[in-house]
């Protein structure tokens, strides 16, 4: 299997793999598990400050996204020795326009051995992600994510969404 950061930047794969590729990429280094210390970083780079996130039936903005899974990376960390995650299934579907963005679907599993269990557990994820380009690099604005594991997390206040991003607000009012 190849790396997907390699497959992202190949310039002889379509584009809707390197899209994709490029999101299984950002979330192999943001994925919020003690094991990986830098996913801080790369969630400041691969999200937009403008980020719509949903986890479940919850809803946050950028900084409730950083609470989530500073949350989240505590209790993988109890739950699960080691925590491992993989894709099964990853859909990218580029915009039309020829730029870096568009949407994307995957469906990945997630686990280890969980340590309450004491034995082998593992679960589903699935995600949906608008990507756009800002300034040049890709980054995601929306970012869907649904999963079956059980989490003792303590989820952090919610964000209140309106019913359009800022953009759209003022062009509808026109």
């Amino acid at each position: 299997m190849r790396d997907p950061c390699w497959l992202a930047k190949s310039s002889t794969l379509n584009a809707s793999v390197q899209l994709g590729s490029w999101l299984e990429c950002q979330i192999n280094a943001f994925y919020p598990f003690p094991a990986n210390t830098d996913w801080p970083k790369t969630h400041a780079q691969a999200f937009s400050k403008d980020l719509r996130f949903t986890f479940n039936d919850t809803h946050y903005d950028y900084d409730g996204s950083l609470q989530l899974y500073k949350s989240f990376n505590a209790t993988l960390g109890k739950a699960f020795a080691p925590f491992k995650h993989g894709f099964i299934n990853t859909l990218g579907i580029p915009n039309s326009n020829g730029d870096k963005g568009g949407f994307v679907y995957m469906l990945g599993w997630a686990g280890g051995f969980q340590t309450r269990a004491k034995r082998d557990m593992y679960f589903t994820n699935a995600a949906f992600a608008v990507i756009k380009e800002e300034e040049g690099q890709r980054k995601i604005v929306e970012f869907r994510e649904s999963s079956n594991i059980p989490n003792t997390a303590p989820l952090p206040e919610q964000s209140n969404w309106d019913c359009h991003f800022a953009k759209e607000r003022t062009e509808l009012r026109v």
